[in-house]
């Protein structure tokens, strides 16, 4: 079949004006995936070619190896790091056959490696045509897991489990359809995984167990978290909340929270100790080690002199802060990017003794604007209903706050005193539900309607059901194995020279060149292997770049020049035109990539 028809049946792509990238990945069908019923497999290679008045790129020499390759220890993991310009690396490690492979476009890369062994790894410069470089080689042995002082901890979860997390234990809320959370496989074994699939909502593991402060003693208490640190633009929080709040989220906190937020920008990793009153963290020494997405153990350490916060034992910063409080619910909250998995395998909580309520259940709360029906289902024992609601207004209206649960009203307070009723804030709130009002569907959900006299949005909502009855189960959505994209392509149309136009200069007749960029963000897991890419005008293929010469590229900037008086079907018309460039992986499950870019010929 001709590679043009495969890729015209590959999918659907919305057009805005200017650039356009459209991610043929996963979700929900677009308005031009509707109605097809099959599609072929994109192809897993491609021929050079180039239309007449066309000049695609071609290979050059093959990349220099990676300089200064280096191994160090972190928890549970190797971090690999070295300097070079190739747009790709290929990594490779094992316990001698160095038989796993990862594509990533920079440096450095966590290797978690759960059962502790020395490994051999191997990383190989890739230029943009797919052409390795000889291989630089290291060996390093991953560092222990632990907590600085495991005696000063009376609960701690590995998550090793199958069935990870332990519902008695754990309770996962977040936004419909933005967080699922599992046991991890592979090199995400002994692990949580939480994966997020909304942008910016905080996907939240609640402990059923609080947090109890100790009555004598410097120290009153800890909150442990061993996780991968969040990727670009991604946010890993430690909050304690004196009330049964489901989530804390957004810009403020209510009175006598604290939230440790360990925040990744660009390629640098901060830490901050967060209060109600605003920031008076204090650091002690730069993060400089700690690179998005890697993984360590933080601990919040409060003290009656102030917190003090470790980054894998050693202290990196303090804060003045002494709860007023004696006891308080501890969230571990994940928020950032589409597609982010953050593997989570500790977390520990160390003070007064304290355990979790007997399990009932657990079930899933459904906020919809029907809410559920009385009598539909299994009645619950009594509970109570905790719920964080996002609005949009200036101030508080003076009306009663209600839920409507299987239809029953339901009274609703602020789950913390004096939380803030803000537009940027999620507002926390909590009512408690007689026996027999909640009912339960047979898969484990109940249905609940928001009466507050407002427009709002419930981003979180739970159950916690008291003893009294067994009540169907809801399941716990598996997040699946981690899945690799090709890199984000973007596409320009530059003068004869190289340089770009000014916005709205008409292109001359005669050579002009389109620059097409693939871009690999950094990711957890790596990137899809690309086969290459073509270049449409107008709807019709001038150009086939393949990128596989030694191996998969990953990926790189290419400039194809084209003559549009000289095309096949003549001199191109004045008016408005569109170049699409198209990526192909090597693997027929990844999904072909696009991005387009609009141009107006001149006379």
């Amino acid at each position: 079949m001709d590679r043009r028809r495969i890729g015209f049946f590959a999918a659907g792509a919305v057009l805005f004006a200017g650039v356009v990238v459209v991610l043929r990945g996963g979700g929900a069908p677009g308005p031009a995936d509707a109605g097809i019923t099959a599609q072929p497999p994109p192809p897993t290679s491609l021929t050079a070619f180039a239309s007449d008045g066309v000049l695609a790129p071609s290979p050059g020499s093959v990349p220099d190896a990676p300089e200064g390759l280096e191994a160090a220890p972190g928890p549970g993991s190797l971090v690999v790091a070295w300097t070079g310009g190739a747009p790709g690396y290929e990594v490779r490690w094992g316990l001698g056959d160095v038989s796993r492979t990862r594509l990533v476009t920079g440096s450095p890369v966590e290797l978690r490696l759960p059962d502790g062994r020395e490994q051999r790894v191997e990383v190989r410069a890739v230029d943009g045509f797919g052409q390795r470089s000889a291989p630089a080689s290291v060996s390093g042995a991953p560092g222990p897991v632990g907590v600085s002082e495991p005696g000063a901890y009376h609960l701690l979860d590995r998550f090793e489990g199958a069935s990870a997390p332990d519902p008695a234990r754990w309770r996962l809320t977040a936004k419909p359809g933005c967080a699922r959370a599992g046991a991890g496989s592979d090199e995400e074994a002994a692990a949580l995984v939480v994966a997020t699939t909304c942008a910016g909502v905080p996907a939240v593991l609640r402990s059923r167990a609080p947090l109890v402060l100790r009555e004598d003693g410097a120290e009153l208490g800890r909150f442990a978290v061993g996780a991968g640190a969040p990727i670009a633009n991604g946010e890993l929080a430690l909050e304690l909340a004196p009330g049964p709040v489901a989530a804390l989220s957004g810009a403020e906190l209510p009175p006598g929270a604290l939230r440790l937020l360990v925040r990744a920008t660009g390629g640098s990793v901060t830490a901050r100790v967060l209060t109600a009153e605003g920031d008076r963290t204090r650091e002690l020494r730069p993060l400089d080690g700690v690179a998005p997405g890697t993984g360590h153990v933080w601990e919040l350490v409060l003290r009656r002199d102030g917190a003090l916060v470790l980054l894998d034992g050693e202290p990196v910063a303090t804060s003045p802060v002494v709860p007023a409080w004696r006891e308080a619910t501890a969230l571990i909250s994940v928020s950032g990017p589409i597609g982010q998995r953050v593997p989570v395998w500790l977390a520990g909580l160390g003070g007064a003794p304290s355990a979790a309520p007997p399990l009932v259940g657990p079930v899933r709360v459904e906020v919809t604007p029907q809410g559920g029906a009385a009598g539909s289902g299994v009645g619950a024992p009594a509970g109570q209903l905790r719920l964080t609601v996002s609005h949009a207004l200036s101030r508080e209206r003076d009306e009663p706050l209600v839920a409507l649960v299987s239809g029953v009203p339901v009274p609703l307070r602020r789950a913390v005193d004096g939380a803030p009723f803000r537009a940027d804030t999620g507002l926390p709130l909590v009512g408690d539900v007689p026996a027999g009002v909640a009912s339960v569907s047979p898969d484990g959900v109940v249905g609940v309607r928001l009466d507050l006299g407002f427009d709002a949005t419930a981003t979180h909502a739970e159950l916690e059901l008291g003893p009294g009855g067994a009540v169907p189960v809801a399941a716990n959505p598996e997040p699946g194995p981690p899945q690799s994209a090709l890199p984000r392509p973007s596409a320009r149309v530059l003068d004869a020279s190289g340089r770009p136009l000014p916005p709205g200069t008409p292109v001359p007749r005669g050579r002009v060149v389109v620059e097409v960029e693939l871009v690999g963000a950094p990711a957890q897991h790596g990137l899809a292997g690309l086969a290459g890419f073509g270049l449409w005008l107008d709807g019709t293929r001038i150009a086939s770049v393949p990128t596989a010469v030694g191996g998969p590229a990953v990926a790189g900037t290419y400039r194809v020049a084209v003559n549009t008086g000289a095309l096949p079907g003549g001199p191109l018309s004045e008016g408005p035109h569109m170049v699409e460039a198209r990526l192909f992986g090597t693997s027929g499950s990844t999904r072909p990539t696009s991005a387009f870019a609009s141009f107006f010929a001149a006379r």
